[in-house]
């Protein structure tokens, strides 16, 4: 809001000292037009004390004039370059805040996605046993069986991961917002900022270990599983991963935007 005011406050004072200078050289111009034509009527005498009083005028209005000019001499306004200078730093600050801020609503959302389908991966399937006894040659039955992502613990991982990267982002969020529309921090800026870094760089190294470790068991399992029929099992477990690699991207790039903003702004 001070910003705003010290740009919209300089604003018209450059626009009423430019009127002020336009104003005095149209009188001075005027003055001059009406001295001359007064004067040839006159007589000699009469025109040279004429021409000396219209001299002396014309000083003073040059006087005027050149006070004016120097209130728009930047040693006169250098508390106005300052507040404009001020005001297009915050500006650009803001726009770095925006940009970070549309990253975290990206990595709230791929974690969302990512735990989500993760979490509700689970088919029950039905499975030939073969069975025999000493007094017949064997015979099948079809045993229920269910493949389930918390049976692996690969999948918890990057579950917990995704859990924890979608919690932290809602709160950036509204830290974030709160920002943008008061423009005043809660903690210091600085130390927000170290904070910032250090967990969106825990927290990708955390996704890319939990996603690696995810892709890994379900290239593993994925024979097992398509021997037994358990594609849906399949196609969700490779669509909480993909997301889950999606989200190790936005926090390095978020990790990367808080270090710009740490060390520019703050």
């Amino acid at each position: 809001m001070l910003f705003k005011q010290c740009s919209f406050y300089t604003k018209w004072k450059l626009k009423l000292q430019l009127v002020v200078l336009l104003a005095a050289k149209a009188l001075i111009f005027e003055h001059n037009i009406m001295s001359i034509s007064s004067i040839e009527s006159l007589t000699q005498d009469t025109k040279d004390e004429s021409k000396e009083q219209t001299q002396e005028e014309n000083n003073e209005v040059l006087k005027v004039l050149e006070e004016k000019i120097t209130m728009i001499d930047p040693k006169h306004t250098s508390g106005d370059s300052e507040a404009i200078s001020n005001f297009l730093r915050s500006n650009k600050e803001v726009k770095w805040y925006m940009a970070l801020l549309g990253i975290r609503i990206v990595a709230f959302v791929l974690c969302l996605i990512a735990f989500s389908v993760l979490g509700a991966n689970e088919q029950k399937i039905l499975v030939n046993e073969e069975i025999t006894n000493w007094f017949s040659s064997g015979f099948s039955v079809k045993t229920p069986y269910e493949f389930r992502w918390y049976d692996y613990d690969e999948f918890k991982y990057s579950f917990s991961a995704n859990v924890i990267g979608f919690v932290y982002s809602g709160l950036q969020i509204c830290y974030l917002v709160k920002y943008l529309i008061t423009k005043n921090h809660t903690i210091n800026p600085k130390l927000h900022g170290y904070f910032n870094v250090a967990i969106d760089q825990t927290l990708a190294y955390v996704l890319i270990s939990a996603s690696s470790s995810a892709a890994t068991a379900a290239h593993l399992y994925k024979s097992y599983w398509i021997e037994h029929g358990a594609h849906k099992f399949i196609e969700m477990a490779d669509a909480s991963v993909s997301m889950s690699f999606f989200a190790f991207v936005t926090f390095a790039l978020a990790s990367l935007v808080s270090g710009f903003i740490l060390f520019r702004f703050t």
